[in-house]
């Protein structure tokens, strides 16, 4: 049977989610309005559907959401510092790596559901179950806590709903505009702070549950096999050592290899002009060690891996199969990790209709009396920080092709 390939798969998957996303939005257009951050234009689909159990919780144990929403305004604004400061740190590391002639990589990428993990350019493929499982969960805690500190603080909600940022998706909740601008600097920080503080709460939520029950149960359930080749760089060692992609590796110059952890420290005591052979279940096959393309004196062989595991024998023998639901837990997990992160970290970027735009647009009004002198300072603030993101997002790519 003919197989589709993984890239062209993912390219599929886009086309069908966006499409779907389109249709949907063409036919609620009345409730559709396109907005513009410069030359990107941000489509908002709003509803006022679900705005009453919003309102419920909200208002039950209000105080406890008035402090949790004050506990996010100084992390939401240290989170943004944070990724301004990381921002600008790349833009250095591309201007230098430019002029000393190395290789570019893109350090900011746009995150698509695609058929497996990979990397293309400015480009993340998520495998498309988890893009679209971790989404759901981001979206709707982000901006549920929204609506559920804003009526803590009791501002009204106009409409809740989500958006495109470009192709970037989004979801908001809207108060009442009037309500919101006459509010104490506190509650309209809070409110808008408590989003992307969530985000990280289910991240740290993830990664507690991922290290105390996930792994020490894939532990007790799984036998490492060996360090599976995922993918293999065309002329490079271990192409021309005859190692190819599914090839699983089981020990390195006769050490039985423990872990890929194990494998990675094997490979790292090496240097290039070593030799290497690596016991595979198609053979031994021996390597010479080249150069790192990206860092000088580093060994490299030009393969990427992954762990390769199996049930335990005494829990097969009991369960079967279904203990590799373990597995795909841990994977979904990592995937809400990072992706909670990532978002929560770009909502709080200070441009336009961010998060972190509408944070520093209070701030700003709040500390400068003169509105227009504020206005000029934040919109200074919102555009430098949007072109440092579009130059993290395509300038590698740029700069890379003129190299």
């Amino acid at each position: 049977m003919a197989t589709i390939d993984p890239f062209v798969f993912s390219l599929i998957a886009v086309a069908i989610i966006y499409s779907a996303i389109g249709a949907f939005l063409w036919k609620n257009k009345k409730n559709v309005k396109i907005e513009w951050m410069a030359f990107i234009p941000v489509i908002l689909y709003r509803s006022k559907r679900t705005i009453e159990h919003v309102r419920k919780l909200g208002r039950t144990y209000e105080k406890f959401w008035q402090i949790y929403g004050t506990i996010a305004i100084p992390v939401a604004f240290i989170a943004m510092a944070f990724i301004v400061y990381f921002l600008i740190q790349q833009v250095l590391a591309t201007i230098t790596k430019v002029l000393n002639g190395e290789t570019l990589q893109s350090a900011v990428q746009f995150i698509l559901p695609g058929a497996s993990a990979s990397s293309s350019g400015i480009v993340q493929f998520v495998p498309i179950w988890y893009f679209l499982g971790s989404l759901a969960i981001i979206l709707v805690v982000h901006e549920l806590m929204h609506g559920v500190v804003a009526e803590a603080f009791k501002l009204k909600l106009k409409s809740v709903g989500f958006g495109l940022l470009a192709i970037i998706p989004l979801a908001f909740v809207e108060p009442d505009e009037k309500q919101f601008n006459k509010a104490p600097l506190r509650a309209r920080e809070a409110i808008l702070a408590s989003g992307a503080f969530t985000n990280f709460v289910v991240a740290i939520i993830v990664l507690g549950l991922t290290t105390f029950l996930v792994a020490p149960a894939i532990a007790g359930t799984f036998d490492f096999t060996g360090a599976k080749i995922v993918s293999i760089t065309p002329g490079e060692p271990a192409e021309l050592a005859g190692l190819e992609a599914g090839d699983i590796i089981t020990a390195a110059n006769g050490i039985e290899l423990k872990s890929t952890k194990h494998f990675v420290n094997i490979l790292s005591a090496n240097k290039p002009g070593d030799s290497i052979t690596l016991a595979t279940n198609n053979g031994d096959k021996t390597a010479i060690f080249g150069e790192n393309p990206k860092q000088e004196g580093l060994a490299y062989l030009g393969i990427q891996f992954q762990s390769e595991s199996a049930v335990k024998p005494t829990i097969a023998d009991r369960y079967g199969q279904l203990p590799w639901a373990l597995q795909y837990m841990a994977q979904f997990f990592y995937w809400l990790f990072v992706l909670n992160i990532g978002i929560g970290l770009f909502n709080l970027l200070p441009i336009g209709p961010l998060d972190g735009g509408k944070m520093a647009n209070s701030l700003i009004d709040y500390v400068i009396k003169n509105k227009t002198n504020a206005q000029k300072v934040f919109m200074l603030i919102s555009y430098l920080s949007l072109a440092l993101l579009l130059f993290n997002l395509f300038g590698p790519a740029i700069l890379g092709g003129f190299q």
